[in-house]
């Protein structure tokens, strides 16, 4: 049998036919188009028993033609509306449609109105539909299957989302020792081993990891094998695909060809992940000084030893764009944004963080995109062309402790005039001044939240050396006394 889908998104279309290819939906053929000419011609030369239709691609001019079309040669018609108004449902009725679904599709509804339009050649696989809908739906709602299998349960990942296919139909050629289940789902394939009583779990292990070696050699790819530790009783598949689900996660940790049992993790960690000050710190010395091994031990100290606790992937993730926004602060103050092949790399690094499935390769990634930053930042130094507000910025942020600290020093440090750098600053940000104030002011409210040192101390701690003008600055930019702020809390 064939099929036609007719819709303008192309994304709408892949998904469709994804979706029919991996519920093995008896349609040997799938056909798009975008627009009703070309769907006109379709019609006319492959037939097809089945059509999906987008309803909003009709039009007055058009309507006249599809409609003779789809009387003609096809046999079935579902039609779908992201609009679920009278207009749309009167135009279902005139073209006969067997089925109206609303975007965004259920996926439950698109399987029944496919299963019912393939139904007059397919009688005879009514059983296998309705076995595939039954685990289909117990995976994802906790609801018991009819019959009392006790499998194990195993989920299989690619490397590649998009070999998922190609591995659920390879696992159906490979001998192995029990009876299988294969069911697609969208970057993973469900296995149901079928087992006899002397099988074990280390048995099973065993035959996961020779499954993972014969993909290799045969695709010269990875994949991931997890197992759920017990049988699987006819009311917990939900259950069992969440923890095995879950397990996969490690491979985040431990990379591919690996088997997880579903009881290695009782869960994943949370921390917070943004960088401290002192952290901020290293990063922005250690990218000025170039560090290169000084980065390289922070990053494998951090994110490759082995850990006692595993931490939830995705705030791991969060804590690496933490620290590119350190280099990307770097990369602003020696204008490296004008550099092509700085910035493209940048974003290509910000994808990596977000998508790479291994933690060792985003590590990785972020030690090359430093060297190369500090590259650069080498040659800017050279032309004398970076931003001179944020390099004061930093200096201030790094010595505003120190009781002396004046604008000469950081004049000197940028080798340029204090009066060119006054200017600079009032300009372009705030004067000297009140920056090394706001700085010493917002460490003075921390240490009277949360320690006990007195007044006098902090004031000495933050950089001033008189306590009652310590206490005239504190109340001009929080209009409260450092008692009063002390008491209150706020």
């Amino acid at each position: 049998m064939n099929i036609l889908i007719i819709d303008r998104d192309t994304t709408e279309r892949t998904g469709i036919e994804w979706f029919v290819r991996s519920n093995q939906l008896p349609f040997q053929h799938i056909y798009h188009a975008e627009n009703i000419k070309q769907a006109n011609m379709l019609l006319s030369k492959v037939k097809p028993h089945v059509v999906i239709l987008e309803l909003e691609i009709l039009s007055n001019t058009n309507f006249e033609s599809f409609s003779m079309n789809v009387f003609r040669f096809s046999e079935r018609l579902i039609t779908m509306t992201a609009e679920p108004v009278f207009e749309r449902a009167y135009q279902a009725i005139e073209l006969e449609s067997k089925s109206l679904l609303v975007k965004p599709l259920n996926l439950n509804q698109l399987m029944k109105a496919l299963t019912n339009a393939a139904q007059t050649e397919v009688h005879h696989s009514d059983t296998y539909f309705s076995r595939n809908q039954e685990i289909y739906h117990s995976l994802f709602i906790k609801a018991p299957l009819t019959d009392s299998i006790q499998p194990y349960f195993l989920l299989i990942e690619a490397e590649c989302a998009t070999y998922t296919i190609d591995l659920f139909h390879w696992l159906h050629k490979i001998n192995l020792p029990f009876t299988a289940e294969f069911f697609p789902l969208r970057n993973k394939v469900v296995c149901l081993a079928y087992t006899n009583y002397s099988f074990t779990i280390n048995s099973l292990k065993t035959e996961a990891y020779k499954i993972i070696q014969l993909w290799k050699e045969e695709f010269d790819s990875n994949i991931n094998i997890a197992i759920h530790n017990s049988y699987i009783k006819s009311d917990n598949l939900q259950q069992a695909y969440v923890a095995t689900k879950n397990i996969l996660h490690m491979r985040f940790y431990k990379g591919f060809n690996q088997v997880f049992l579903s009881d290695e993790l009782n869960k994943f960690i949370s921390f917070d992940p943004f960088l401290t000050s002192t952290e901020q710190r290293f990063w922005m010395e250690s990218l000025e000084k170039g560090d290169i091994e000084g980065i390289k031990d922070y990053l494998y100290k951090q994110f490759t030893n082995p850990f006692h606790e595993y931490p939830e992937p995705e705030i791991v993730r969060i804590q690496l764009t933490s620290i590119l926004a350190q280099i990307r602060r770097f990369i602003n103050n020696y204008k490296l944004v004008k550099i092509e092949d700085i910035e493209n790399k940048y974003h290509r690094m910000f994808q990596i963080i977000l998508n790479s499935p291994i933690l060792y390769t985003i590590v990785q990634e972020i030690i090359l995109f430093c060297i190369n930053v500090i590259h650069y930042s080498g040659i800017q130094k050279e032309k004398r062309d970076f931003n001179y507000v944020e390099r004061s910025i930093r200096y201030i942020e790094h010595h505003f402790r120190n009781k002396y600290l004046r604008l000469e020093d950081i004049a000197n440090q940028l080798e340029i005039s204090p009066n060119y750098l006054s200017h600079l600053l009032s300009s372009g940000e705030k004067p000297f001044r009140r920056l090394v104030n706001e700085y010493r002011i917002n460490e003075a409210k921390k240490l009277l939240r949360n320690t006990n040192e007195s007044i006098q101390n902090i004031s000495d701690l933050v950089g001033f050396k008189d306590p009652n003008y310590f206490s005239r600055v504190f109340k001009r930019f929080t209009n409260s006394t450092p008692n009063y702020f002390r008491q209150t809390k706020t």
